[in-house]
Order: structure tokens, then sequence, then C-alpha cells
């Protein structure tokens, strides 16, 4: 079914892959879209939807659990049989296309308006793509160990980051504190929560590939936690240095805080170094997707591997980005307003009907060929005398 079936993955890796992918692309669009609804209030938001995110990982890890290492479409498939369970499953993958399209249109977007204004989208487009699939077909062994290695990177450039704004924080822009009520807050805390953790209900794709078997909800609430923090301090440093008007009026306000850097005169202009901190979190992200969308695939139509599906995938999903992809204010606009409901109907409803069938159906016994019934048994045996 998958080109590494037999590959495994550390505890370890599990929880750094859960941990990028919480940051994700989060951590180019959450300043904006929190400030959007709740302005200085924004951090506020950012912590509400923390302390949901957790308890959503606790949900994700009840579910990781029962899995007992087996493929989530498998355990799906023995609850509700092959059509009606494969129907199933294929919503959950959709979600993961839809879900890559924003991805890679948030990629397109980030580069053209900021770093490469002059580059084809499409071009960029391509090459992120490739990359996702070259990725891919390497196996998961492979990019695991890959962000092993990256994630000290990673966060290397965050702290960073957050020492060298030290300089510039402004304590006044927290102020005043809940001026417009709590509703705003619960409004700017629900696409933060959505784009943050509910969708990195895929992380339950990964689960079969995790060695040992332990329970691992230790280890996702760990990767929901390190990913939360990192996104309520870029939330609360954007508060902090650039103020609710400029946070709620620029696109990427994480990078014009690192535009903001500037330390005798002789180390500012850094954002370029700081996008590669970007650029991780969105490709793990995008990766951990089109895992789920590829190798879900291949099991649904019991494909012998999922290798093939690669190119035929990237295609699609680059004609689509580039179609369907608005201006970026309809985006943002759209990505407040209705993704969110999306996000929750098909990454945080789904795995809560997963979880009830998982307890409440008992699986199915698998058919031997060749067993007969009981009642033909005992009527041969006297024959045989």
């Amino acid at each position: 079914m998958s080109i590494y079936s037999n590959a495994k993955i550390s505890v370890r890796q599990f929880t750094i892959l859960i941990m990028i992918g919480t940051v994700g692309d989060s951590i180019l669009i959450m300043p904006t879209i929190t400030a959007a609804s709740s302005k200085q209030d924004a951090w506020l938001s950012m912590l509400l939807a923390l302390f949901a995110g957790i308890l959503t990982g606790g949900l994700f890890a009840a579910i990781a659990n029962r899995l007992q290492r087996v493929s989530l479409y498998e355990a799906i498939r023995q609850r509700l049989g092959l059509w009606f369970g494969g129907f199933f499953f294929l919503l959950f993958i959709f979600s993961s296309f839809m879900c890559i399209l924003t991805l890679l249109s948030e990629m397109s977007q980030f580069m053209t308006l900021q770093l490469m204004p002059e580059t084809p989208v499409n071009a960029i487009i391509l090459f992120f793509g490739a990359v996702i699939i070259i990725a891919y077909r390497y196996g998961i062994e492979a990019y695991a160990r890959m962000g092993e290695i990256l994630f000290p990177v990673m966060m290397g450039l965050f702290v960073l980051l957050v020492v060298l704004l030290m300089p510039q924080i402004k304590w006044p822009n927290m102020l005043p504190v809940m001026a417009r009520g709590f509703l705003p807050i619960i409004n700017g805390a629900l696409p933060a929560y959505c784009t943050g953790f509910v969708e990195m209900a895929v992380l339950l794709m990964l689960v079969p590939y995790v060695e040992g078997n332990g329970k691992l909800t230790k280890h996702i609430q760990k990767g929901f936690i390190a990913g939360g923090i990192v996104l309520f301090l870029i939330v609360l440093l954007s508060v902090l240095v650039l103020g609710p008007a400029l946070m709620e009026t620029k696109y990427y306000p994480t990078f014009v805080l690192a535009q903001k850097i500037m330390i005798g005169h002789f180390l500012e202009r850094i954002e370029a170094v700081m996008a590669f901190l970007w650029v991780i979190t969105v490709f793990y992200k995008t990766l951990i997707h089109f895992c789920t969308l590829t190798s879900g695939l291949a099991q649904v139509f019991q494909l012998k591997e999922s290798k093939m599906l690669t190119i035929p995938l990237g295609m699609i999903l680059l004609v689509c980005t580039v179609v369907g992809t608005p201006n970026i204010t309809t985006y943002n606009q759209i990505l407040i307003d209705y993704y969110p409901w999306f996000d929750l109907t098909f990454f945080l409803v789904l795995p809560l009907i997963m979880l009830f069938l998982i307890m409440a159906v008992k699986q199915k016994p698998p058919k031997v060929q060749g067993q007969q019934p009981q009642g033909q048994q005992q009527q041969q045996q006297p024959q045989k005398n």
C-alpha cells in the first residue's frame, strides 16, 4: 500500500514532526488573523487557542492509542466495512487535499510578495511541490531524520528572533486589556485554534510508523504544547513590537518583525535568513498532509504502492492552486470567516466520530478462506466414521 510500509520512526521524531506541523503556516498568518478580531488582545486569543489545542491533543492521543499502531483506514474499514469505511476515509483525505492547496497558496503568496516579487507564482509552486514529492518518495524515515536535524536550527532561529526583538518591546501596546469584551477574543481564537491545532489531525496517519507499542499521549501533548508556545510568543511579540494597527494591516507580521531587528547599525536586514524558519515549518506541514493524501488514496484503492500517485497528484495540486487561489485580501477574509468551520467539520468532528466508532463498534472478524461453518463440520464427521 505504501512505499515505506515497513518504515519506523522514533517517538522523538514523531514529537518533532507534530511540533513543526503545529507551527506550520500559522507562524506567517496567525498574527493578522487574530488581530482582525481581537486587536491588542490577540495574545489572549492565542492563549485561549493554546489551551483548546492541548485538549484537542488529548482527543487525538486517545484515538492514536486506540489504533494500537494499526493504520487509520484499516481501523475504520474493519468497523464500517469496505464501501462505507472507504467513503468515510475519503472525506478525511479530501480535507488534507484542501489543506495542501491553502499551504501552497500561502507559500507562493509569501515568496512573491516579500522575497521574489518578479518570480512567477507557477514557478514557485512547481518548485515547492517538486521538493515535497521528492521528500515523500525518499520515505518517512528520511524526512523524519531530516526534521530531527533541522529542529535545532529552527529553534535557534526562533530564539534569535525573540532575543533580538527584546529592545523594541513596547508594553503599552497591550493596553487596554479586554476593552471590547470576551467575544472578540473568542472570534480571534477560533481561526488560530483551527489552523494551528485542529489541522494536525493528520498525525493519526503517522501512528503506524512509530516504534514500540506504548501510549503516545505524552508525546502528542509535548508536540502540541511546544508548537503552541512558539505561536503564542510570535503573536505576543507582534502585539508588543508592532502594535495592533500594524498587525492588522500587514499580511505577514512575522516577516515585518524580522525587518525590525537592528542592533548597532550592523546587524539588520536579516529577514531573508529568518525566512528559512518559515520555509521549514510550512514545508513539513505540507509534507505531512501530502503523505496523508497519497498513502490514504493508495490504501482506499488497494494499490501495491503509492509512488505512482505522486506525480499526478502534484500536477492536480499545481493546477488547482493556480486556478483556485484568490487575491490575498479575499484569501485572508476566507480564512477568517469560512475556513475554520471547514477545519472543525473535517479535522475535529470526523476524528470524534472515528473515536466513537473505534470504541463502540466491535471489529469484524476476518474471513478465513476454506473455513467451513461448524454445522457442516458436524454433519461430515459421521460420514468419515
